[in-house]
C-alpha cells in the first residue's frame, strides 16, 4: 500500500476520533436539556462536524510540517480539493446516516451515548469508502494525490 494512502486515511481516522468524541459529548449535554430525539440527533451532527473538521485539519497540518511540505498555498490547495467533496459526502451520505440511525435508536429507547457512537461509526465507514473513491478518481483523472 502506498504511503500517501495510509497517511490520508490516518488523517481521516484521527479526524473521526474528534467526531466520535464530540458527537456523543454534545448529544449527551443536549439530552440533559431536552428529551427531543430530533434535537439530540441534530446536536450529534453538529458535534461531529466541528470535532471531525478540527482534528482532521490539525492532523493534516502536522503531517505536512513533519514532511517539510507545510505551506499556506499547499494546505489551501488540499483543503480546496478535499473540503467541497467531503462536505457533499457528509451532507448526502454521512450526516443523514448519523441523524436517521441515531434518531431510530433513540426512539427505540437505546442509551444516548450508545446510539450516537453506533451511528457515528456507521456514518464514518460510509464516508471513508466514498472519500477514498473520490481520492482514487482525483488521482487517476488529474494526477492530484491527497
Amino acid at each position: 500500500m502506498e504511503k500517501s494512502f495510509l497517511e490520508f486515511n490516518k488523517e481521516i481516522l484521527i479526524g473521526e476520533l474528534g467526531a466520535i468524541i464530540s458527537a456523543p459529548l454534545v448529544s449527551f449535554i443536549t439530552s440533559k436539556l431536552t428529551d427531543s430525539a430530533n434535537a439530540i440527533s441534530t446536536s450529534a451532527v453538529l458535534g461531529s462536524l466541528v470535532g471531525g473538521s478540527l482534528l482532521w485539519l490539525a492532523t493534516r497540518a502536522y503531517d505536512k510540517e513533519r514532511h517539510k511540505t507545510l505551506s499556506i498555498n499547499h494546505m489551501a490547495e488540499d483543503v480546496g480539493y478535499f473540503t467541497p467533496v467531503a462536505f457533499l459526502i457528509a451532507v448526502f451520505i454521512s450526516y443523514p446516516t448519523l441523524f436517521l440511525l441515531s434518531h431510530h435508536l433513540l426512539v427505540q429507547k437505546d442509551l444516548v451515548i450508545y446510539s450516537i457512537i453506533i451511528s457515528e461509526a456507521t456514518a464514518f465507514l460510509l464516508f471513508l469508502v466514498a472519500i477514498n473513491i473520490y481520492r482514487y478518481f482525483l488521482w487517476k483523472l488529474i494526477g492530484k494525490k491527497l
